[in-house]
């Protein structure tokens, strides 16, 4: 009889470590924006970021192109890189040497950058169809917490920088890049007027030149991209050598839509 109940128990206990393994730990996960489904999603342990979009039905007038998730582990490395970012900009503000022009527009930029977040942002392919044929880790596992976001499509593009003021100036399908500097006032003694960065809303990051020995093939720019104006050369390659690349890394940590970079 004894040994009947052991069998028992032993079943039982068998039974619901069976039932326990089949049924996978819920993911809490968030969506916001222009989608059918905002708030949160419970979505099963394993799921990627291709089950959240679609999970999230954005809607036809999400922008895709300026998808994001914000995740807890990316926060900690961003609020690193808007730390050495400050201090670059800090450096070159202080240094006895710099140009006074170069010097007075890298405290404006530090006050600038001061106000901004550090976000945990991550671009996102928007189009779930793509994001599950993707290879790599654009399509990452899901974890807790995860929070998508998908804009409406901006009208703008903004430019930033080595200007007197940023400016949000309305998008022009296939304009270049560079064309865009004739609406936004430049600091020519602190601009370096060799180069200009851009900052696309899907994070990819690119380098132009535009004077006439260097000058790039002609870049549009997709609404809601970034010009980053830099500083010149001489004065960030001695006193600040990464400031240029941690900047632009810094704006593509930016969600859109980009209106706190013209109003902080």
């Amino acid at each position: 009889m004894m040994r009947s109940r052991v069998m028992a128990m032993a079943g039982l206990l068998a039974c619901i470590s069976f039932a326990s393994a089949a049924q996978p730990r819920m993911l809490q996960v968030s969506a916001e924006g222009a989608v059918q489904r905002a708030g949160t999603l419970q979505l099963p342990e394993g799921s990627r970021f291709d089950d959240a979009v679609v999970a999230a039905m954005p809607r036809r007038d999400a922008y895709a192109l300026g998808a994001s998730v914000f995740r807890r582990e990316e926060l900690a490395r961003q609020v690193r890189l808007r730390a050495g970012l400050l201090h670059d900009l800090d450096s070159l503000a202080t240094a006895t040497e710099a140009p006074p022009a170069v010097a007075t527009r890298a405290r404006a930029l530090h006050a600038w950058v001061s106000a901004l977040p550090a976000t945990g942002r991550l671009p996102l392919e928007g189009n779930p169809r793509r994001l599950e044929a993707s290879k790599g880790d654009r399509n990452r596992l899901l974890a807790d917490g995860d929070r998508f976001h998908f804009p409406e499509r901006p009208a703008t593009v903004t430019i930033v920088g080595a200007v007197l003021q940023p400016c949000a100036v309305a998008h022009v399908p296939l304009r270049d890049a560079a064309d865009y500097l004739r609406d936004c006032t430049v600091d020519g003694e602190a601009a370096n007027r060799d180069v200009i960065h851009v900052v696309q809303p899907d994070g990819s990051i690119h380098e132009l030149g535009i004077a006439l020995w260097n000058r790039s093939e002609p870049l549009a720019l997709a609404p809601g991209a970034i010009v980053y104006v830099p500083l010149r050369a001489r004065a960030t390659e001695k006193f600040a050598p990464e400031l240029d690349g941690a900047m632009t890394a810094f704006l593509a940590t930016l969600p859109l839509p980009h209106d706190g970079l013209v109003k902080p």
